[in-house]
C-alpha cells in the first residue's frame, strides 16, 4: 500500500531532475524604458566635388607698400567651388555662406592671425562673381540658379587693408563654407 507520504517523495523525486536542470535561472520583463529614433532623409540638390571640400587658394606675395589706405584691395585671386550631381527636382538656386574668424577692425575680412612674423593690419575679404563683398558668419547674401549636373560657383578673394599701415608677415587665413539650397 502506498502512503501518503510515499507518494510525496515519488512526486519530488520526479521534479528535482526539472529543477535541477532549470539551475537558478529566471526569465523576468522588467519594464526599461522608452526609445525615440529621430532623424530627416534630404533630397540633396549637389554634392560638393570632392577636390573642393578642403582647397587651398594661393594669395601669391604682395608687398606691404601696395597699400596706402584703409580698404584698399590687393589684385583678385579667383577660386571656385564645383557642384556635382545637382538635380533641379529639389531647389532652383543655392548660396554660399562664409564663416571664419574676422578681423578684429573689420568684421566682414577673414583675420590673419597675430604674432611674431605674421602680418598686420591686413585681412582676406571674399567677393562673388560680380565682386560683391560676401560678409563672413551671415547667411547667403547672393544666389546662384542651379543646373542639372554640375555647376560651378566662382569666388574672388583679395587682401583688405584693415588698417593705414600694413606691416609684412605671413599672411595667412581659415574660412568654412556651407551651402544654402532654395
Amino acid at each position: 500500500m502506498i502512503t501518503m507520504q510515499g507518494m510525496k517523495a515519488g512526486w519530488l523525486l520526479m521534479l528535482l531532475p526539472l529543477s535541477v536542470q532549470a539551475g537558478n535561472r529566471w526569465n523576468v520583463l522588467l519594464p526599461g524604458g522608452e526609445m525615440r529614433f529621430q532623424g530627416v532623409i534630404i533630397a540633396e540638390s549637389c554634392r560638393v566635388d570632392t577636390g573642393d571640400r578642403q582647397m587651398t587658394v594661393n594669395m601669391g606675395q604682395i608687398s606691404s607698400n601696395r597699400f596706402h589706405a584703409v580698404g584698399e584691395d590687393s589684385n583678385p585671386v579667383a577660386f571656385e567651388i564645383h557642384l556635382q550631381d545637382c538635380t533641379t527636382a529639389v531647389s532652383q538656386r543655392v548660396g554660399v555662406a562664409f564663416q571664419g574668424v574676422a578681423d578684429g577692425k573689420n568684421p566682414d575680412v577673414l583675420s590673419v592671425g597675430e604674432g611674431d612674423g605674421i602680418a598686420s593690419g591686413v585681412g582676406i575679404a571674399l567677393f562673388d562673381d560680380k565682386d560683391r563683398l560676401l560678409p563672413l558668419n551671415a547667411p547667403p547674401q547672393t544666389w546662384t540658379r542651379l543646373y542639372a549636373g554640375p555647376t560651378t560657383l566662382h569666388f574672388v578673394a583679395k587682401y583688405r587693408a584693415t588698417s593705414r599701415q600694413v606691416v609684412g608677415g605671413v599672411a595667412n587665413a581659415q574660412a568654412w563654407f556651407s551651402l544654402t539650397y532654395q
